[in-house]
């Protein structure tokens, strides 16, 4: 009874909404996400406070920046025992930065940012836990903001730098059956919080034909307090979670003053996702998970068609840090694609973006002799509004 009710705690830190890779969230702001995430090496908005911070030093007077994307997965599994969906669930994932020359000619950046990269939800139906022996949680959340100051500098006509702090402010909120006496069983949540700090730093080359970026967020570890309830019992709670740290490699070019074609490569760590310690009640697991590191690779275009309108598009290529050996149910993520397209109209009250995408997961075969054995398979579909001003 004890271990499977911490296998069930572990599968539920781990419930989180497929959409990019692993538990993390699409990369933030419309020019960005449009181009499928290759915007290292532009990064000429506000939102290079998240993609390169040195990318700052491109932007002039007061520039803020709203908006926020709308995720709907599908996730339909055809096991032994179970045939099904996931429950629908739509995620909003909103993001805010501002950035300033503090109003003079100045080599100087200032920005901040404030937005959600990881996080998400998963939700399965009682009768699919049933079926699977209570091996995967019904529903879980996560919600992991960012709070990002950051400066940037150009320090030669071409060469530019950034740095800046993330401060994190993660959740994680789980709901769980958990057997009693077949066919009974009873309900279990818990509710967890913690803070960690992190940092980032950035490189910018620019020419006038082609520019190169330069970007490292560094891991951080968030330590989880709060209590598990179940059946009218209150139990103090703790997890950690080991987050990745990532490297991305940027590379754009400007045939003409019109057209931008970029392309970037990006390394997760992702295998410092090892064990992952639960303490409930002074019961101390720990679950392998041994997580890979990965690689990504993303190619996006920016079309200039007027002084008011831009087009976007791009495709990424992500493969799933999650061996076959710890796979399961609540998070059933596999190798994948993404294709985005997407557009920009300014006007003189601000500009506003709008793109859409679909994200195409490789159908996962699950053979481990485990309850969830059988085929998923998993569609993402997304759309990003923005509003941005300068002044």
């Amino acid at each position: 009874m004890k271990k499977l009710f911490f296998i069930s705690i572990i599968s539920l830190m781990f419930g989180f909404n497929l959409f990019a890779q692993a538990f993390k969230n699409p990369p933030e702001g419309a020019a960005a996400l449009s181009q499928g995430g290759a915007f290292i090496s532009q990064s000429d908005d506000a939102s290079a406070i998240t993609h390169n911070p040195a990318g700052l030093t491109q932007t002039k007077g007061q520039n803020f920046m709203l908006g926020s994307v709308v995720l709907y997965p599908i996730t339909k599994a055809k096991t032994t025992a179970y045939k099904g969906y996931m429950e629908e669930a739509v995620a909003f994932l909103p993001y805010l930065f501002f950035s300033t020359d503090l109003g003079e000619e100045s080599p100087l950046r200032l920005g901040l940012g404030i937005t959600f990269p990881y996080g998400q939800s998963t939700e399965w139906s009682d009768t699919a836990v049933r079926s699977w022996s209570y091996s995967v949680p019904y529903y879980s959340s996560m919600q992991t903001m960012n709070i990002s100051p950051v400066v940037a500098y150009k320090i030669t006509p071409s060469l530019s730098a950034g740095a800046g702090l993330n401060i994190y402010n993660s959740k994680l909120n789980m709901k769980y059956l958990l057997p009693l006496a077949p066919p009974l069983d009873f309900p279990a949540k818990i509710d967890v919080e913690g803070t960690a700090t992190g940092w980032i730093t950035g490189l910018l080359y620019k020419q006038q034909r082609y520019s190169m970026g330069l970007r490292y967020k560094s891991d951080f570890t968030v330590k989880y307090d709060g209590d598990c309830k179940m059946t009218g019992t209150e139990l103090p709670a703790e997890m950690k979670i080991n987050f990745p740290d990532n490297i991305g490699l940027g590379i754009a070019f400007f045939p003409n003053d019109s057209l931008k074609i970029e392309i970037d490569g990006e390394w997760f760590g992702y295998s410092s996702v090892k064990r992952i310690p639960v303490s409930i009640s002074g019961f101390p697991p720990y679950i392998e998970r041994n997580w890979n590191d990965i690689y990504t690779i993303a190619l996006g275009t920016e079309y200039k068609k007027s002084d008011r309108v831009k087009l976007r598009g791009g495709i990424t290529y992500t493969p799933t840090p999650i061996p076959h050996s710890t796979w399961d149910p609540s998070l059933p993520d596999a190798d994948s694609f993404v294709t985005t397209g997407g557009g920009e109209y300014s006007t003189q009250i601000g500009t506003f973006n709008i793109l859409a995408g679909v994200h195409l997961f490789e159908q996962q075969k699950i053979n481990k002799g485990e309850p969830y054995d059988g085929e998923y398979q998993s569609t993402g579909y997304f759309i990003n509004l923005e509003y941005k001003k300068n002044f």
